[in-house]
């Protein structure tokens, strides 16, 4: 039982890579579009964790492979790995459902991307040719103002129109793909399932007002012994 998980959750794995890796690059040819953030929130409120943050890691190999390593690639494993770690924490610690929130998150985590590659870039050349950190960071960022602005735009239209579809999608299946019972034990999109089904159930005959309430129309005293107790 344990290998067949394993086995699904490489499966599984080496997909949600080649999934990033082939998202960015059909996106390529348009400056600053990406569904990469859009899937990795994904998989981080869906999959298993180390799942989501396994992929993100062979995604980050991979672009390494294709465009060399540069400065960008710090930035990277900062960003990418704080979206899976910050969306894992909305979906699966505090719970969060209202889509907006993901909206909010998502706008601010991609406008810091910007700041983030445009701090890495002015210190290094702060370092390299020894002029102001504060001036070549203010020169950089303005230039690419009009690239932030885009990326921020078209990450939350992809969020806004997608996240919540494809997060309930992926949630069905998922108890599709590693079987229900396996599911409700381990993923915490099940157990929202799971509550779901039990709201229409009966609800048990505990407390006041329901066995003891019955135990006296019986005749039987309020102190009578219950063995659920």
């Amino acid at each position: 039982m344990k290998r067949s998980l394993w086995t699904k959750d490489i499966v599984l794995t080496a997909l949600a890579a080649a999934l990033l890796s082939a998202g960015k690059q059909a996106l390529a040819s348009i400056p600053n579009v990406e569904v990469v953030t859009l899937l990795i929130m994904l998989y981080a409120a869906c999959f298993k964790p180390q799942i989501a943050f396994i992929a993100t890691a062979v995604f980050i190999v991979i672009e390494c492979f294709i465009w060399g390593i540069h400065t960008w690639v710090l930035a990277y494993i900062i960003h990418w790995n704080f979206v899976a770690f910050a969306t894992f924490l909305l979906s699966r610690v505090f719970k969060v459902k209202n889509r907006f929130i993901y909206l909010a998150f998502t706008i601010l985590v991609t406008a810091s991307f910007g700041v983030l590659t445009t701090l890495i870039d002015s210190i290094i050349g702060a370092g390299r040719t020894g002029r102001s950190f504060s001036l070549i960071f203010s020169v950089t960022y303005m230039r690419g103002i009009y690239f932030y602005i885009v990326h921020v735009v078209g990450n939350a239209a992809f969020n806004i129109t997608l996240f919540a579809p494809m997060r309930d999608l992926l949630d069905k299946l998922m108890i599709k793909y590693y079987g229900r019972d396996v599911f409700l034990r381990e993923g915490d999109g099940a157990a929202v399932l799971k509550q779901k089904e039990n709201v229409n159930e009966p609800a048990p005959l505990t407390g006041a007002g329901s066995r003891d309430t019955i135990e006296t129309d019986a005749g039987r005293s309020d102190d009578s012994d219950d063995p659920r107790e």
